[in-house]
């Protein structure tokens, strides 16, 4: 539901305290929320506050003088409570919607901080940005927002506010919260109306139902800062870079047709790690034709939370003015914070499914790493799917009618965690819930299904649209030589002689590495990488014996000051001090990559076998190709230079889990695959 609780305010005002908190609570409870004994305190003040300083009492009114009079505070006209905007992931404690005003209140119980100043402004931006009906009754008819702060409890300073407004684009704003506790909450209402502009109503039932809609300021800022960051800059000149832009278009036209035929579709894409999948979903999620509608919904949650945190860091401030359309200084912290709103971590995504106001509504998901949605059974956000994920997502998508589209990301060669479906999930999805499906010949063929699916990919390949530049084969990772990602390939594949040839023919710069001792690549690393360029130590998951080099692959540091934070910051890869994981370091990159290898992914004969360590000892693991997949993303996340270090073990026999012979057989494998040794 929308909101708890919402009435007129004479209705409000007729309704006891129990009543309106037994409404509250009730719809918690069919929210599946827990409510904690301080909350219902917390409801009871709050409501009996606001009820104390609406009511039409004439002595009060008479001491607070001609401008406290109840005539004045009858132009707040209707009162909602706990109204959840679900697309921001917020939740407002109580709108006053009046004439000509929009009023904010948060309940605090203690003493006010800077930090409730922070939230309660937040709320109003985030309004006036993403909240229609909102910037539509500023925008047109002059309406005001005021953030107030109220405390039930105890004596609030007096409020120091000057009434300013923000300036341009939130100039309908106050710029600072008004302070009050149970005392002044009354002056301060009245307070606020004298802030008006205009005496038109806020209609309730339409501001109730407004479409959630970005403004095409908060839309510029968002693809102004994505484009600053480094996580996903590209060299401006690569030639994939064509391709993709193809690809975009291709893909925004197929929406748009599937809109106007009101038609639900899913949209294919495919292509190699690296070679721009993400790219294209973040350019048509911040595309102005998608604004109202789009999400770009993500697995890939360390990838979500640098993002973020190169949002901020992203900010560059010129003069009064930031780089970025529209705002200045003042603003820049709300914006950097709003900026990610496109951007969802696919668990929270799916804990919302089946409700047509979830977090990440909208009717064009772009849905990266598609193939890793899992089967029946499997528990998604603390609950059990009771049908394949790609099911449950087609069926959610299909409450806001018809013509839905997913945009599908899809990764060849990128298992990491068993239970994964791959394509053949949405293809099922699909013809099951009578979706159309546009993809292209290159992700047909490159779909290795079972011999169970021969009749599927049939049915895809004979009544399905095609798209023509569906596929994205070139690398940008590796922008001065791709023949990285091939030499990985064929590594993993067994073909060392194949692997020689490429490694034969790279650049003197892009040579790639092989260390027996640790300090010795640390050394390589540090010669090598200069001023703001990354650096940092990888390992796969599995890779637990690590350990005795004083490696923990467990440990999982934060990824955002990983990759982010400068030299000199302990919490920086360029310390060279923790190591990150595939899961982790997925979909990110770094300048220099020191690759440590361990015996979950070890030679036997002539082959690749896997294992895990299970108690004391090594047990082979079948999951072999997830095992290689996990090394196919260490050995791709190198933008400039790559060392693999392989431990030279326990040649005592003590330590039977890292036997000598097991790393020399890698050691070996890997220089025969033409890794140039270190001394």
């Amino acid at each position: 539901m929308i909101a708890w609780y919402d009435k007129p305010r004479v209705e409000f005002l007729r309704d006891d305290v129990d009543g309106v908190v037994g409404k509250l609570t009730l719809a918690a409870v069919q929210d599946n929320l827990h409510i904690e004994p301080a909350q219902k305190v917390e409801w009871d003040a709050s409501v009996g506050l606001l009820q104390q300083h609406l009511d039409d009492q004439a002595e009060m009114v008479q001491l607070l003088k001609d401008t406290l009079t109840s005539r004045e505070l009858s132009d707040y006209q209707h009162v909602i409570l706990e109204y959840d905007f679900r697309r921001r992931g917020l939740r407002l404690d109580c709108v006053l919607l009046g004439k000509g005003i929009i009023a904010i209140i948060e309940f605090k119980r203690t003493a006010l901080s800077a930090a409730d100043r922070d939230q309660v402004t937040d709320y109003v931006i985030n309004l006036v940005e993403f909240h229609e009906e909102t910037r539509r009754a500023c925008d047109s008819e002059g309406c005001v927002i005021v953030p107030v702060l109220a405390l039930t409890a105890g004596a609030a300073k007096t409020s120091t506010n000057s009434h300013d407004f923000h300036r341009s684009p939130w100039n309908s704003v106050v710029r600072e919260p008004l302070n009050c506790d149970r005392k002044t909450l009354h002056t301060v209402l009245v307070e606020a109306l004298s802030l008006r502009r205009s005496r038109q109503s806020v209609d309730p039932a339409r501001w109730l139902q407004s479409r959630f809609s970005p403004s095409s300021t908060i839309i510029d800022a968002a693809i102004s800062l994505y484009g600053q960051h480094d996580v996903s800059s590209i060299n401006a000149h690569a030639a994939p870079i064509d391709l993709i832009n193809r690809c975009t278009e291709e893909v925004a036209s197929n929406i748009l047709s599937a809109q106007s035929r009101k038609q639900n579709r899913i949209i294919f894409v495919s292509g190699a790690p690296g070679a721009g999948k993400t790219l294209v979903g973040l350019k048509l999620a911040f595309d102005p034709r998608f604004q109202k509608d789009s999400v770009f919904v993500t697995g890939n949650a360390p990838l979500v939370d640098v993002l973020s945190e190169s949002l901020k860091k992203s900010y560059r401030p010129k003069k009064s003015q930031l780089a970025i359309s529209g705002y200045v200084h003042e603003q820049a912290r709300q914006v950097i914070k709003m900026s990610t709103f496109k951007i969802v971590k696919a668990h929270a995504y799916l804990g919302e499914r089946g409700k047509s106001t979830g977090s990440a509504d909208g009717r064009v998901v772009i849905f990266d790493e598609a193939q890793r949605t899992y089967k029946k059974g499997r528990v998604v956000a603390r609950k059990k799917l009771e049908e394949d994920e790609a099911f449950l997502i087609l069926k959610s998508i299909e409450g806001f009618g018809p013509g839905a589209v997913i945009v599908a990301l899809v990764g060849h060669n990128q298992a990491i965690n068993t239970g994964e479906l791959g394509i053949v999930a949405w293809f099922k999805a699909a013809r099951a819930r009578d979706w159309r499906v546009s993809i292209g010949e290159t992700t047909i063929n490159q779909w290795q299904g079972q011999p169970e699916d021969a009749e599927l990919k049939s049915w895809v390949l004979d009544t399905q649209d095609r798209l023509t530049s569906g596929h994205l084969p070139h690398s940008l990772r590796f922008y001065r030589n791709r023949d990285i990602e091939q030499w990985a390939h064929h590594v993993l594949s067994d073909e060392p002689v194949e692997a020689s040839v490429i490694a034969g023919s790279l650049q003197a710069m892009d040579t790639i590495w092989l260390a027996r001792d640790l300090d010795v690549a640390k050394a390589w690393v540090r010669n090598n990488r200069i001023g703001d360029e990354t650096a940092g130590m990888i390992a796969s998951g599995q890779a637990r014996r690590l350990a005795a080099e004083g490696l923990f692959v467990d440990l999982k540091p934060g990824i955002a000051p990983w990759i982010l934070a400068p030299s000199g910051d302990i919490r920086s890869s360029n310390m060279l001090e923790t190591v990150q994981n595939q899961y982790q370091i997925q979909g990110l990159e770094i300048d220099y990559a020191l690759v440590c290898w361990d015996g979950d992914l070890r030679r036997a004969g002539d082959a690749w076998k896997s294992f895990k360590i299970k108690g004391p000892k090594w047990q082979k693991d079948e999951a072999l190709d997830i095992a290689k997949n996990s090394y196919r993303v260490l050995l791709t996340r190198a933008r400039k230079g790559m060392i693999l270090f392989v431990p030279r073990g326990d040649s005592t026999g003590e330590d039977s889990t890292r036997p000598a012979i097991m790393y020399d057989h890698i050691a070996d494998y890997l220089a025969a695959c033409g890794a140039h040794p270190l001394p």
